[in-house]
């Protein structure tokens, strides 16, 4: 059972290094002097949600990996800018179509306001140049 899901703005070659094993998990958990840009937590307990509602739009520009434990999603530096216009053009009839009360228990005003914070971040992470990595634990 997952407990939530996190974002992570961090640089290509970070994200590189976590790939390979260059890097492990204490560099997520800010136990490291390198650390990531930016960690967006804030609706790590509607990650279900968040995937439902955005995945078909992240699914263009990101890679699964199972390199980094448990399941995980990157967006390398120069595909961020396009996926965070993306992300920003979801308006609230989207939303609301793809929204499921019966399986999401998170309420619908709740994740759009989540939604917002989750296009926020990507937007500050392709103005820094940064890559993202979502990743549900």
């Amino acid at each position: 059972m997952s407990l939530g899901g996190d974002f992570y703005a961090l640089s290509d070659q970070q994200l590189e290094d976590l790939l390979d094993g260059a890097l492990g998990l204490a560099f997520l958990y800010n136990e490291l002097e390198e650390r990531p840009r930016e960690c967006y937590a804030g609706a790590e307990h509607a990650w279900y949600e968040l995937t439902q509602i955005l995945g078909a739009i992240m699914s263009d520009y990101s890679e699964h990996t199972d390199a980094i434990p448990e399941m995980s999603q990157y967006t390398w530096a120069h595909d961020v800018p396009q996926l965070a216009e993306q992300l920003a053009q979801i308006d609230e009839a989207q939303i609301e179509n793809r929204y499921n009360g019966d399986e999401m228990e998170t309420d619908l005003a709740t994740l759009k306001s989540y939604i917002q914070e989750v296009v926020n971040f990507y937007q500050r992470a392709a103005k820094n140049g940064d890559a993202v990595l979502f990743r549900v634990t």
